[in-house]
């Protein structure tokens, strides 16, 4: 399968985790290629917007992972643009992936909820969400836990 994962990451905490991904899904045997998308200019904490350098294809790819960091109970504005301006994702299966200082409760749940509605309005079709506590102390066990759930469940391997 042809493996899109897309991140922004502003700490690289979501980049970490995404490479991580990337790593497993190469290993099983998929084509996997990880975009990163990047600002015009640095964000600043209370931009609600972002201007992005380039807005990376999604045509060509099966299967797609979106990435990155909560920002008060919402996608970051970077990765929330990207998805307003992608034009379809029609056939797409898809997987969304939040990282968090704060408990899923306090942000990251709503972050995918919103981020799940976004890729169905073009089409999509959701097959797993994924998120990791940063501040918690197993973290690198729910970072595991997480990479393996996305990869078994939503990406049949």
């Amino acid at each position: 399968m042809n493996i899109g994962i897309l991140v922004y990451s502003h700490t690289g905490h979501t980049l970490n985790v995404a490479r991580k991904l990337q790593e497993q899904l190469s290993a099983s045997g998929h084509m996997v290629t990880l975009a990163q998308l990047e600002t015009v200019v640095p964000l600043k904490m209370g931009d609600t917007t972002a201007s992005l350098k380039t807005i990376p294809p999604v045509d060509t790819y099966d299967a797609l992972v979106f990435a990155c960091p909560v920002r008060g109970g919402t996608p970051a504005p970077p990765m929330r643009v990207y998805l307003e301006q992608i034009t379809s994702l029609e056939g797409k299966k898809v997987a969304c992936l939040v990282t968090g200082f704060f408990p899923a409760k306090w942000g990251r749940n709503q972050t995918l909820a919103q981020m799940k509605t976004l890729c169905e309005s073009k089409g999509a079709t959701v097959c797993g969400l994924g998120s990791v506590w940063w501040s918690f102390p197993g973290r690198k066990q729910k970072i595991s836990m997480v990479v393996d759930h996305l990869s078994q469940l939503f990406f049949g391997y």
